[in-house]
């Protein structure tokens, strides 16, 4: 079995004008390849059936690229989206007509802005778009643009959440959309909420439709005067959550945090919610689900949000010595005991990670409104502490 000597005679005639990349059109028996010169075409003239015919031509490509008989090994699935092919091949693989092939070029860690247009030519897909764009090579380039406007519109066509949320994440890192194109994005998330999470993860500080500061922001100032000046990191998070942009994010967790589609887009907002709250300070000794600290057999299980609550309402007591205090926590408290409660939030929104979810998520499958209702105590939590530091009153 061998391809028809005019097949055979054009494709050679083709390899020698050495193309970009190369894609076959199986349903239509057309193979496109990207030139120099342009885009060129050869229709197929098959003297077997189809399937047959196009192995043939793939095992010519291998042949004639890769100098392997039997084309692209394509059960290597896992290895090439896993960002593994590299050297000086990687161009090779988009001269195999193989989807595959290109998958593994758009996952590698060298891809360049150059491979990452000819590959885009090759095999264009939302997958494959964020696969790029996650590659730093490609901010500010102009095939980094256009992989973000695909995306874009890709959205309303966009099912799954967590593909929707990585694709904002991605989106909108810098050089690659407009300010008018990331604020129609944000209106576009009154109505799929998820979208919210893309812009707490990625650009937390720069938020649309900022509020305004907090009404107490110039009295909180006065009272944490020399602490600011000292970098205590509890008085700059509290000045930080009070400014417009702190006000701003912690009003979009809110509204992000009443409706969570899944389990992944949960675990994502409570761990972007601890990012921005986390002050740097270690209350204790920490391990990787349960918090040993204080006298004896006394511990804070890190999957119990009772006990976290409860480890940080103590920290937040003056009076009470069963936990050993950092210096900074102690210097604040001195200085503006009023501020109890919202250090109390701010510890706590900073302690919860996604060990709170573990005794569900282990248990159950869940998503939508169930899931919701079986994390209803984590999330009850969680919302209360933030409306208490969008609410807090200096006296």
């Amino acid at each position: 079995m061998q391809l028809s000597n005019e097949d055979s005679l054009r494709l050679n005639v083709l390899m020698a004008q050495q193309p970009k990349a190369i894609r076959l059109d199986e349903g239509k028996m057309l193979i496109y390849a990207l030139t120099s010169r342009g885009e060129a075409k050869i229709a197929l003239n098959p003297t077997l059936k189809n399937e047959r015919y196009l192995a043939l031509v793939k095992d010519f490509l291998s042949n004639k690229v890769l100098h392997v008989a039997g084309g692209f090994p394509a059960y290597i699935t896992r290895w090439n989206r896993m960002g593994e092919a590299r050297g000086e091949k990687l161009d090779k693989l988009l001269l195999l007509g193989e989807p595959e092939a290109v998958i593994a070029v758009v996952n590698s860690r060298e891809l360049t802005a150059e491979l990452a247009e000819s590959a885009w030519w090759a095999y264009q897909s939302a997958d494959n778009a964020r696969s790029m764009l996650a590659n730093e090579a490609l901010l500010n380039t102009e095939i980094g643009v256009e992989l973000a406007q695909f995306l874009i519109e890709f959205l309303p066509f966009e099912e799954d959440p967590c593909n929707m949320l990585e694709s904002i994440r991605l989106v909108l890192q810098p050089g690659l959309i407009s300010e008018q194109e990331k604020y129609a994005l944000w209106k576009k998330a009154k109505s799929k909420n998820t979208l919210y999470l893309g812009f707490l993860d990625t650009i937390p500080d720069q938020i649309p439709d900022p509020l305004q500061e907090h009404d107490h922001l110039v009295k909180l100032r006065n009272v944490l005067s020399n602490l600011i000046e000292r970098k205590n990191p509890y008085a700059e998070k509290l000045i930080q959550l009070s400014q417009s942009s702190g006000q701003t994010f912690l009003h979009t967790a809110e509204l992000t945090f009443k409706r969570p589609p899944n389990q992944v887009v949960y675990v994502a907002l409570i761990e972007s919610i601890r990012k921005y709250l986390y002050t740097g300070q270690t209350e204790g000794q920490e391990s990787q689900y349960q918090l040993s600290v204080g006298i004896g057999d006394d511990t804070i299980d890190e999957r119990d949000i009772n006990s976290i609550y409860e480890f940080a309402t103590a920290l937040c007591d003056m009076e009470n010595t069963k936990y050993n205090k950092s210096p900074a926590l102690l210097e604040i408290m001195q200085v503006a005991p009023q501020l109890k409660d919202t250090l109390c939030a701010i510890i706590i929104l900073g302690r919860i990670s996604h060990a709170v979810t573990i005794p569900v998520f282990s248990q159950s499958s869940a998503i939508g409104s169930l899931m919701r209702k079986k994390l209803k105590p984590v999330s009850d939590m969680v919302l209360n502490q933030l409306k208490l530091l969008q609410n807090f009153t200096v006296s």
